[in-house]
């Protein structure tokens, strides 16, 4: 579970369940911190990253290393939402084009965050 906290003139506390603490801001403030996009593009790439992780584990394909480079575009409509979510998957070590679409596409298809937001999921807000 992701508990926010937000106290008058104070920044957004993140924490999770581990008790691991972060800062969330608006996307143009001031105050430093990730904005809502910049976790939703860090959480598609952490979990491409955790799934070629699996794959690399199993030690069937050799890769020193792997950057992944988010982006979005936000759409021009109400309501506010993303358009789109732009990955790039760079690959360092000696390996074909082949392999690298080969798990390029095994980081899609087995991203749950990815799949979430293609194929989308209710919110269900309460109160209390």
């Amino acid at each position: 579970m992701i508990k926010l906290v937000k106290n008058k003139d104070q920044v957004h506390e993140i924490t999770n369940d581990k008790n691991v603490m972060t800062a969330g801001a608006a996307q143009d403030s001031v105050i430093e911190g990730y904005s809502p996009i910049d976790y939703i593009t860090s959480s598609v790439a952490m979990c491409m990253a955790l799934t070629l992780d699996a794959v690399l584990d199993r030690g069937e394909i050799e890769v020193d290393s792997y950057e992944i480079k988010t982006s979005a575009t936000k759409a021009n409509t109400s309501p506010s939402r993303l358009e789109r979510i732009d990955v790039d998957i760079a690959f360092k070590g000696n390996i074909d084009d082949a392999t690298k679409e080969k798990l390029v596409l095994i980081a899609k298809r087995g991203c749950t965050i990815g799949n979430t937001i293609e194929h989308g999921a209710p919110v269900n807000v309460t109160s209390n």
